[in-house]
């Protein structure tokens, strides 16, 4: 059998239910990267800003590099993400333990695989954590198009999946690009609650709910906070309205830890041994305790439930200036929103 098709057997047996291969080469599309930075679109994650020439070229990153294996690793689940009155959100994602280690261990079985099949063979694993462009090679390798979300959408799964690559130090047969399938349909960037997309394929992070709630350290700008609603963590809007994701499939590699519906009050009143007791190992530790409190407060601030006015009457206390105000003015807009 072919390399690349074994090697895309190989990535399934893993656990990946996508697998395409596509050539080391340099990316053209880099230069809408290159001007969603000039325009100041990631918000305050500056390093987004840096190793520019490796997001261009994988190769600066790995000089050896031939070919990109990539593959997708469905987390999307059976169960119905669930909405409770009064409670908080979480990413579908993020219910699931910390992805990066299970998914790099995932990718050394198929890199330890063709070391042994091809002598000559090496390769360096990614996942979200190097200065890639992981969606543009996934593209060109077959797995998906990249949607006016900006998320990697595959015809056959939808865009519930993460993604996990391999740079190869051996030329191999690439895939074919998937071509764009969005056509006409508008509904992600309509549905979004803080406008956070300048135009189609164009996301301005210091805008979107997912950045507030997970990357921003400090107070929430005022303007984005009733559209944040009940979110706690990330947000699932663009993808939960996008019709390909009729097609998702559950995933087989993670099992969720706990539910996408979480109590506000509980997540409020968590110390830092709690929290890490309860999420260390899950996506919510990238948000922090203080993050994760601070968005529960909000919350509650757009909820219209009163049960929460003396938790938030208290928590205008809090030593930390950031849990202070915004519970100040959680208070002030849950008193505005029952009263009116």
């Amino acid at each position: 059998m072919e390399l690349a098709a074994e090697l895309k057997k190989q990535a399934l047996q893993a656990g990946a239910a996508l697998a395409g291969i596509a050539p080391a080469q340099p990316l053209p599309q880099a230069s809408a990267y290159e001007k969603w930075i000039a325009a100041g679109m990631q918000g305050g994650m500056d390093y987004m800003a840096r190793n520019a020439q490796s997001r261009k070229d994988i190769a600066h990153w790995y000089p050896e590099a031939k070919s990109v294996l990539i593959c997708g690793f469905s987390y999307a689940s059976t169960r119905q993400a669930s909405v409770k009155s009064g409670y908080g959100r979480l990413a579908r994602y993020s219910v699931f333990p910390d992805y990066h280690p299970e998914l790099k261990k995932r990718m050394k079985s198929i890199l330890d695989w063709l070391k042994t099949t091809v002598p000559k063979a090496d390769g360096r694993i990614f996942v979200d954590t190097s200065p890639l462009l992981e969606r543009l090679y996934a593209r060109y390798a077959g797995v998906g198009f990249v949607g006016k979300n900006t998320m990697l959408i595959a015809p056959k799964l939808g865009s519930y999946f993460l993604i996990a690559g391999l740079a190869i130090n051996i030329e191999l047969a690439s895939d074919e690009p998937v071509p764009d399938h969005c056509g006409s349909c508008n509904r992600c960037l309509n549905a979004c609650p803080t406008d956070a997309f300048a135009q189609e394929r164009v996301l301005d992070a210091g805008r979107c709910i997912a950045y507030f709630t997970i990357e921003h350290r400090g107070g929430i700008p005022e303007e984005f906070r009733p559209g944040i609603g009940d979110w706690i963590m990330g947000c699932d809007v663009c993808q939960e309205v996008c019709p390909w994701n009729r097609f998702a499939l559950a995933g087989e590699v993670f099992k969720p830890q706990f539910e996408t519906s979480q109590d506000l009050a509980e997540l409020a009143r968590m110390d830092n041994a709690a929290f890490k007791k309860r999420f260390g190992k899950t996506p919510l530790s990238r948000a922090k305790r203080r993050g994760i409190v601070r968005n529960a407060l909000l919350a509650m601030g757009n909820s219209r439930d009163l049960r929460y006015r003396p938790l938030l009457e208290r928590a205008r206390s809090d030593p930390d200036p950031i849990l202070s105000e915004q519970a100040t003015w959680s208070l002030a807009r849950l008193l505005d929103n029952t009263q009116s």
